[in-house]
């Protein structure tokens, strides 16, 4: 019963990579114009798509495409005034709106009363482990230490189970200190990430899927 599960699993990757899931070829736009929304009390406290608690009173705003951590200038074109974001969220997804800004950006953009204006959106800064190689892409992050040790015992067990599984050692700071970070793999799909998650769920070594 669980091969023949690991069977259909693999076939629906591998149907997703080689003919339902075209490629994505995502580029990232330095300038655009378009109407911008925001979003407030309603929110506040949720966790966003980065995994970061929505706040209010943060300069944040919601993309659909741009990289988490990427700050962008938004420019309210019938104003002139302008704000300086990080991404940390994704949307909106009504209509042709192409950035949801916070609260507080929203009122010393000074459009808060009406909820939606025309804006120009830059990008100003990238984030810093930013690959453009990896735009449009999955990973599923398996785990985080802070012993070397641990973390590469993880690894070893993900290679182990699909020698030509794509798995990373990508270092970060929580709190002061050095953290380990685990991702497996790169897919073009959000779908096809969950599908071989789940492979892993049943050898014990899932994760939480990601933008890659």
């Amino acid at each position: 019963m669980i091969n023949n599960r690991k069977c259909y699993l693999f076939t629906v990757i591998i149907l997703l990579f080689i003919g339902i899931h075209q490629p994505i070829f995502a580029q990232t736009q330095d300038i655009q114009t378009g109407e911008a929304s925001w979003y407030g009390s309603k929110y506040h406290g949720r966790k966003t798509s980065s995994g970061e608690r929505y706040n209010k009173n943060d300069m944040t705003a919601a993309h659909k495409t741009l990289p988490f951590g990427t700050k962008v200038k938004v420019t309210n074109l019938k104003n002139d005034e302008f704000v300086i974001l990080r991404i940390n969220d994704r949307g909106p997804f009504v209509g042709d709106r192409i950035i949801d800004v916070s609260e507080v950006a929203a009122k010393k953009l000074a459009f808060r009363g009406q909820g939606i204006v025309t804006v120009k959106v830059e990008v100003l800064e990238l984030p810093g482990d930013y690959n453009p190689q990896n735009a449009g892409m999955y990973t599923i992050q398996t785990g985080a230490y802070r012993s070397s040790k641990n973390a590469m015992a993880l690894s070893q067990k993900l290679k182990a189970f699909d020698k030509n599984l794509n798995v990373e050692l990508m270092e970060d700071e929580s709190k002061g200190k050095k953290v380990l970070r685990i991702r497996a793999g790169r897919f073009t799909s959000r779908q096809e990430a969950e599908a071989f998650n789940e492979l892993l769920e049943e050898e014990g070594l899932s994760g939480l899927v990601k933008e890659a």
